[in-house]
């Protein structure tokens, strides 16, 4: 049974609502990189059973650069380092595997 929006977001905690908001209202490069960063801590966090595993975890991982991130980051930081909002959502995402 699937969930009404309102339902959904009944059953949301308070910072995920937050990030909801505070997301749909960040910077298209700051969005993007958060979803990177998640779709990261998703593949990180997978194990390769098998070699077709392997390789899909490795192509996931090669496509969204995670190599990356770090520096990513720090571009991210300093680019928008006055908005409160990105630093916010940089610092509540960080574990993150998958936005709302």
């Amino acid at each position: 049974m699937f969930l009404t929006m309102a339902a959904a977001a009944m059953a949301a905690t308070p910072v995920e609502l937050r990030v909801r908001r505070e997301l749909h209202a960040a910077p298209r490069p700051v969005r993007a990189f958060l979803l990177r960063r998640a779709g990261c801590n998703h593949w990180g966090g997978e194990e390769g059973y098998d070699a077709e595993r392997a390789k899909q975890i490795a192509d996931a991982v090669r496509e969204l650069r995670c190599s990356r991130l770090e520096a990513d980051e720090r571009r991210i930081k300093r680019t928008y380092a006055k908005s409160r909002r990105v630093r916010w959502l940089l610092s509540a995402t960080r574990d993150w595997d998958t936005l709302p």
